[in-house]
């Protein structure tokens, strides 16, 4: 149980809510695969009850909001395999699950529920299956369900090494994944494995295959003794290669250090920080060009040079409906409009960070601001060659983190037990602002050239999307930022939506995840094109919004079956019910009604805080009101004045934080003088 959701859900959900979620909504359960084996559900519609087995549960029709499910009565299991207290005969029991991350939050690839009542074979010294229940689940099908042809196979035969073979064999052909499931193969596997793991303790120890490469080890199972799959060997696979030096090319081909590795700087560990500082300090780095490509520095030279990570291909987002149809539908049309989106580091209050420890038995103990410490821990042991199970990692709190202190917290991590693990002491490690801020990398840039097709009424009828990411010199997550972002830029209906998204490895230092990786970059990008097409159109911006807000249908057909149900999508509603409890429309009818009498009295404020916001304003009012061309006026800068904040003057100023007060003054003062220039 500790494997389903977490400690937070767990204390707050039902295990009735599971289920119903398992049947209405095909929610991989893990405990209704578990509840397969043996249960049964009471369920109520009205005055009728009946009770039947959680697979005829499961199988049946969506539940309506008539029916009830009372109760869920769990077998007893002995007394279904006939198993009574004395008996020769044992229970075997084992649940499965295999997710992206080990404990709670994530939904399993598959899950598997083995039962099986097992007695020693009278002729032989192998092991009978006298009965057995097999449930898997969570595999791109809609519900768990019982291997009954493997059941039905298994009963009565002495488990060996070919019986084992054949079952496996059989339940591949049984777990079939529905169309579009990810990692089809691995889920498959994963069932066989399975089945696989829970029997192979029982395989005779000199049992072998018709290729005579498989050996294993026997538990002689007593009555008096419970059989612990914990402690039990399992069967093995062994290989074995041969490779023999010729002695005539001696010592070439033998192991060797190699020359100079121990003597060669690629890093450097001091007894104080001003030390290490000095050191670095003298450090001179001369990188010889010669025979070298020219580095690739812009998206458009890795285009030119066929320079791309690749993409795998359940990371790669579906296009969805015909643009070329959506096009010769528009009334108006948009082409190769283009954004251009900057990077972006972290900025978090501390630097990456880390202490390591050696510790007794060739251990190792790392102190890191890392937000993924599992990763760095399986580097760490690599790096280190030793067992994972060697090495810890504590977080103990990040300083700050943003997506900077998962993958590019490693290096620091990873360098810092190295170096304790060789001088066998305690080693700390903490980076000044400017060499974090050169090897952190950010956010990803990107170009992106956009054509839109859209009726009188602002409704988009196809979007095309060209779009270059650039990643840098590693790959980090960056294979997996165009699905994400495509999953951000479907929230409107686009009628039909293609792109051509490229993954660009450039020279730059490799970029990484940031805060809302997906969100931030494409919700930009669809609101550019919603903002534009209000633009051409001279439409409201919300206008044009609501027009694509999607319905059911169509978040239905951009999501591929992973709208929910009718009933829970609730936007428009809620675009509706927001805009009439803040009296929306009015609103803005006042304000502009205010603006159309009052040309002059428009305010604009914000508090100079060292971030330069005055020079901007002059400047631009100087480039805007350069355009009048007066003879005689000189040099306008000279001649505009800003004054200091006054509520007696200016009463709807505003907050001045967030990063965000110098660009919306300067909007808002170029829109005016624009405006002004006009009339």
């Amino acid at each position: 149980m500790e494997k389903v959701a977490s400690g937070f859900v767990r204390n707050s959900a039902s295990l009735g809510g599971n289920l119903v979620m398992a049947q209405r909504n095909h929610f991989p359960s893990d405990i209704a695969t578990v509840l397969v084996v043996g249960s049964l559900v009471n369920l109520m519609n009205g005055l009728k009850s009946e009770e039947i087995t959680m697979e005829e549960f499961l199988r049946r029709t969506e539940l309506d909001s008539k029916s009830i499910l009372v109760s869920v009565k769990i077998l007893d299991w002995d007394r279904i395999m006939s198993i009574s207290a004395g008996t020769k005969m044992k229970l075997l029991f084992e649940t499965y699950r295999s997710a992206p991350r080990p404990l709670g939050n994530a939904l399993p690839y598959l899950n598997a529920a083995l039962m099986a009542k097992i007695s020693r074979c009278v002729s032989s010294n192998g092991m009978v299956v006298s009965d057995c229940r097999f449930a898997f689940g969570a595999y791109g099908t809609k519900h768990a369900i019982r291997a009954t042809k493997v059941e039905e196979f298994l009963t009565g035969k002495v488990v060996s090494v070919d019986v084992l073979y054949e079952a496996v064999m059989l339940l591949r052909s049984i777990v079939v994944l529905d169309d579009d499931t990810s990692y089809p193969a691995y889920r498959s596997s994963l069932a066989a494995g399975f089945l696989f793991e829970f029997f192979s303790h029982l395989v005779e120890g000199n049992a072998k295959s018709p290729n005579g490469y498989v050996n294993g080890y026997s538990t002689l199972m007593s009555p008096a003794r419970h059989l612990d799959h914990s402690k039990v060997s399992t069967l093995l696979t062994s290989g074995k290669q041969e490779v023999e030096l010729n002695k005539q090319y001696h010592p070439v081909g033998e192991l060797l250090a190699e020359s100079g590795a121990v003597i060669q700087a690629s890093g450097m560990v001091a007894d104080t920080q001003k030390h290490a500082d000095m050191a670095a300090d003298l450090v001179v780095v001369d990188y010889d060009m010669e025979n070298l490509e020219p580095p690739i520095l812009s998206v458009e030279e890795a285009v030119r040079k066929s320079s791309f990570f690749e993409v795998p291909s359940f990371f790669q987002p579906k296009q969805v409906g015909d643009f070329s149809k959506g096009m010769a539908e528009a009334d108006h049309k948009i082409l190769s409009a283009e954004i251009k989106l900057g990077s972006q580091y972290y900025f978090y209050m501390e630097t990456q960070t880390a202490l390591a420890v050696p510790d007794e038995d060739n251990c190792i103990v790392v102190y890191s601001s890392i937000q993924a410490p599992e990763d760095a821990q399986s580097t760490i042991s690599r790096c280190l060659r030793i067992p994972e199970h060697k090495v810890r990692v504590i977080t103990r709190r990040v300083g700050g983190g943003f997506g900077g202190k998962a993958m590019k917290a490693i290096p620091v991590a990873t360098a810092c037990a190295l170096a304790a693990y060789n001088l066998r002491r305690p080693v700390r490690m903490y980076m000044n602002r400017k060499t974090d801020m050169k090897t952190t990398g950010g956010r990803h840039p990107m170009e992106v050239t956009y054509s839109v097709g859209f009726k009188e009424d602002g409704r988009i009828t196809a979007l095309h999307l060209d779009i270059l990411i650039n990643a840098g010199i590693g790959v980090d997550i960056s294979p997996i930022i165009p699905l994400f972002m495509v999953g951000a830029i479907i929230k409107y209906d686009w009628g039909a939506f293609s792109f051509d998204i490229k993954v660009c490895r450039t020279n730059h230092s490799s970029k990484s995840a940031m805060r809302g990786p997906r969100e931030v970059q494409g919700t930009f990008i669809s609101e550019a094109v919603i903002e534009h097409v209000a633009s051409v159109l001279s439409m409201d911006v919300d206008s044009v919004r609501i027009n694509n807000l999607h319905t059911f249908n169509s978040l239905d057909f951009f999501c591929k079956g992973a709208a929910g149900e009718l009933k829970e999508y609730t936007l428009p509603s809620i675009w509706d019910k927001l805009a009439a409890s803040s009296s929306f429309k009015e609103r803005t009818d006042m304000i502009k009604q205010f603006n159309m009498c009052n040309k002059w009295r428009k305010w604009v404020g914000g508090i100079e805080l060292g971030q330069g916001l005055w020079t901007k304003v002059k400047q631009l009012t100087e480039f805007s009101l350069s355009a009048i061309k007066c003879d005689g006026m000189g040099d306008f800068l000279e001649k505009i004045r800003i004054i200091q904040a006054d509520t007696l003057s200016l009463i709807q100023g505003g907050l001045t934080a967030g990063s965000t007060t110098s660009s919306v003054v300067v909007k808002l003062l170029e829109s005016a003088e624009i405006s002004w220039l006009k009339d």
